[in-house]
């Protein structure tokens, strides 16, 4: 059986992951008007900052209102008739504390009042819609694999608001898209300079490195994935050996593979792709039976199957003594000597026959 002399281009997919939610706080507060009258009825808006999410909520007949949210940073701004008429920003809540948010018209400076509240705001929401407008653009050019358009649009959303990190984290996948990855590389870091504690931008950062060629710079990256995110980590290695494959360096490759395989034995995968990289030399090429083995044990059905059974048997016919197991060797060898210890004892009966026959 003849084998490829050029392996396949390993394809890697860039994920850009969003962590759940798992603790909650509450914004509480209450809404009265120049006179101390409560503002009843009125709706509440509260916007998430650097991670999309918007939610509503109403002033009781007592110009009160509460509502649970995910922990995180916000703005909460107070609308009549859907016309914004304050707003505050900045707010942070962490798990179960109760964070206020008044409005209070009682406080506010003399001059200007409600009307420069609300110009303010409007000027506000105006910006926000804008950068909206863009970020929602772009997702649906790179839904249409548009790279360059998607690029176009996130680095306007990032030049409009550039306190967002997700913004930065889709401008990096847009670059990564179109094969620029410097350019991505530039923006998933700053990315993770607005939000350091996010493993998918390490991630994704890792992979552009690698791209980039930049090996070692993009291990750093990948293993820091790792770190923040233990259950992730043996997709990071994985990335790694990818990004390893694609660029030719099967050894490294291989390494960074087996790395996938501590934090999870049981990547099909990873085994897959190991077994390819000990085709990278004849002296390797034996071990990559008993991992092609594993990977059919773990995914005796699945699309790669047969591919792995022919490399299987490529392998056993170039290399027949490479794939049998320690024990089988060292049983051989027994055999071995023990028939040659037999024949040496059989020699020298017959000789000891002969001298005997001799001498009568």
């Amino acid at each position: 059986m003849r084998i490829a002399s050029k392996l396949p281009l390993l394809i890697i997919a860039i994920f850009f992951a969003i962590p759940a939610f798992a603790q909650t706080g509450n914004i509480t507060g209450k809404a009265i008007d120049k006179e101390g009258k409560p503002k009843a009825g009125l709706t509440v808006q509260i916007e998430r900052q650097g991670i999309a999410g918007k939610f509503e909520t109403k002033t009781d007949k007592n110009g009160s209102y509460i509502y649970r949210v995910p922990s995180g940073k916000y703005k909460v701004t107070l609308m009549q008739d859907g016309r914004p008429l304050d707003f505050i920003d900045g707010i942070t809540v962490t798990s179960n504390a109760n964070v206020s948010a008044d409005f209070d018209d009682t406080k506010a400076p003399a001059s200007g009042g409600d009307s420069e509240a609300r110009a303010k705001v409007e000027a506000e929401k105006a910006k926000q819609d804008a950068v909206k407008a863009s970020f929602d653009q772009g997702i649906a050019a790179m839904s249409a694999k548009n790279y360059a358009e998607a690029t176009r649009l996130f680095q306007q959303a990032a030049e409009q608001d550039p306190s967002k990190d997700v913004i930065f984290g889709q401008l990096g996948m847009a670059l990564d898209g179109a094969r620029k990855y410097d350019d991505a590389a530039t923006a998933y870091r700053k990315a993770i300079e607005l939000k350091p504690t996010e493993p998918a931008y390490y991630n994704n950062l890792g992979v552009a490195l690698g791209n980039a060629g930049k090996i070692d710079e993009a291990s750093q990256a990948l293993q820091k994935a790792a770190e923040l995110n233990p259950a992730g980590a043996a997709q990071s290695y994985f990335n790694l050996g990818a990004v390893l494959t694609n660029r030719g360096r099967t050894k490294d490759a291989g390494d960074a593979f087996k790395k996938a395989l501590e934090y999870d034995p049981n990547m099909a995968a990873a085994y897959y792709q190991l077994g390819i990289s000990y085709f990278g030399t004849p002296a390797t090429m034996g071990e990559a039976v008993p991992v092609l083995q594993k990977f059919l044990q773990l995914q005796p059905t699945g699309p790669d199957a047969e591919a792995a059974k022919q490399l299987i048997e490529a392998a056993q016919q170039a290399a027949p003594t490479a794939y049998k197991s320690d024990k089988a060797i060292a049983e051989e060898k027994a055999a071995a000597e023990k028939a040659e210890k037999a024949a040496a004892e059989k020699a020298a009966k017959e000789k000891a026959q002969q001298s005997k026959q001799k001498g009568k």
